[in-house]
């Protein structure tokens, strides 16, 4: 079965660096969003294993994306916050609403880094 993945990140070179590096673990189907506004259709239509999430973007910041999609049932994708902003403020954003991310990984991170953060998000995952 194919592994997919949505990597929602402002920044070109970035977003597309991080879909290299998801292509070397594995995943098969990356979907690269550059437009926040097309972030919650894109990940309800692809159904992906994973979400590669930036906080600080224009228009919807990652935070109101993760509102958007609501609470996650079983078996919904793992979620993996890459941003330079503060995991304690990213934190007091997302307690407020309940809702959670399974890895923080601040920017910049080297190649090994993302890897176990990849990885450790896939794990949080609970099968359908």
């Amino acid at each position: 079965m194919a592994k997919r993945a949505v990597v929602i990140e402002d920044v070109e070179i970035v977003a597309h660096a991080l879909s290299t590096i998801l292509n070397l673990e594995g995943f098969d189907d990356v979907k690269v969003v550059t437009d926040s506004r097309e972030a919650i259709r894109t990940i309800r239509t692809t159904d992906p294993d994973l979400v590669v999430l930036d906080i600080r973007m224009p228009h919807l910041t990652g935070v109101q994306v993760i509102e958007a999609l609501g609470p996650r049932p079983r078996g919904r994708p793992g979620v993996l916050i890459y941003t330079a902003s503060h995991q304690e403020e990213v934190d007091a954003q997302l307690g407020k609403s309940g809702l959670a991310y399974d890895v923080f990984l601040s920017k910049p991170a080297a190649l090994p880094e993302m890897k176990l953060a990849v990885r450790k998000a896939l794990a949080g995952v609970s099968p359908p």
